[in-house]
């Protein structure tokens, strides 16, 4: 089964929000069954208040080292390591402890790439070493590269410390500081190679920050066990919203010059809201949903885990239907990531 862990590294008032609008309207559907946050980029009140969905609501909490901001340059990769450390060892109630990685990018030339995949195959290693032992059982490091070979330098590592758990984080990368991941084709098939190996090994996979619904059939047909993403807050704020299998859509305004913000009228987004099946207290009030991030954000993240339900239970038939709506890109890509199963 499909797991979405939904990112939230967000400040204490939007977590306070968020929790409080989900009470309110008893959504059917538990979006912070699954939660990932990266303690160094939050504040003590934001994990403290993830600490009591764990303990008194039983939601599985999984630790992000913060290689993401290393990617986008808010600190260096050596910068993150000993206070990363001091986090983890600080804050012992987590279920998955995810260490230090460094991201290459789709613009680094190859021998930085291997250096960067050279140091996360190394400090990963010595990282979990200097972890408690409690704490190493429930390690993740991260496999970097952007070829066999380095995949290889990587898993190698990682299968000799007895690992139970590998993410997966070298997908391509595009944007001003390279701070958005696509699914390239290589990159897909470099992360199909990591589960056949890890489940040979009895280990489960994690892919990073991909989660648009329209890429949860690749993700699933790719054989992940869990994804996470921060893009149902992101495209929120950039007045877009997702349903199940759909790329996002900007409905605050109409934007039909852009392919990023491509717009969608309101009787279109009834239109794709009726085939997909999806109803939500959060999108029942168009006018709501165009004036309030927050409305947006909470309507995108039951749209992604609707999304994950519908393809966790075999729901094909609706997922064709979905795709075919589509764009002609989705409907093509759509054929080789499920059309086999």
């Amino acid at each position: 089964m499909l797991r979405f862990i939904t990112s939230l590294t967000l400040c204490p008032s939007d977590i306070r929000k968020i929790c409080r609008l989900i009470d309110e309207h008893a959504v059917a559907i538990n979006p912070l069954k699954h939660i990932l946050v990266t303690p160094l980029f939050v504040q003590e009140e934001s994990l403290r208040r993830i600490e009591v969905l764990k303990h008194q609501h039983g939601s599985t909490v999984m630790f992000d080292s913060g290689g993401y901001y290393v990617q986008i340059g808010r600190l260096t990769y050596e910068e993150m390591y000993y206070p990363l450390l001091q986090s983890y060892r600080n804050n012992p109630w987590a279920d998955i402890y995810t260490l230090p990685d460094h991201v290459p990018t789709s613009q680094d030339a190859e021998d930085a790439v291997w250096c960067k995949v050279k140091e996360t195959a190394r400090y990963s290693r010595l990282f979990y070493q200097e972890l408690p032992p409690s704490i190493q059982q429930r390690a993740m490091p991260v496999v970097q590269g952007h070829t066999s070979d380095q995949i290889d330098h990587c898993l190698k590592t990682y299968l000799s410390l007895g690992v139970r758990h590998i993410g997966f984080g070298s997908f391509g990368t595009v944007g001003k500081n390279s701070e958005v991941n696509i699914a390239t084709n290589s990159a897909v098939d470099l992360a199909r190679y990591v589960v056949e190996i890890a489940r040979k090994n009895d280990i489960e996979v994690h892919f990073f920050g991909l989660g648009a619904p329209a890429l949860v059939a690749m993700i699933y047909a790719a054989g992940a066990n869990s994804f996470d993403s921060s893009s149902w807050i992101k495209a929120a704020g950039f007045g877009q919203v997702y349903l199940p299998f759909t790329r996002g859509y900007n409905i605050s305004h109409r934007n039909g010059h852009s392919e990023l913000q491509q717009g969608i009228t309101v009787e279109q987004f009834q239109e794709l809201r009726s085939l997909t099946g999806h109803q939500c207290p959060f999108c029942s009030t168009i006018d709501e949903l165009q004036k309030h991030k927050l409305n947006r954000a909470l309507h995108n993240l039951l749209a992604i885990q609707e999304t994950v339900d519908l393809i966790n239970f075999g729901d094909h038939r609706t997922i064709k239907a979905i795709y075919e709506r589509g764009s002609p890109r989705y409907r093509q890509e759509y054929e080789k990531w499920l059309a086999p199963a």
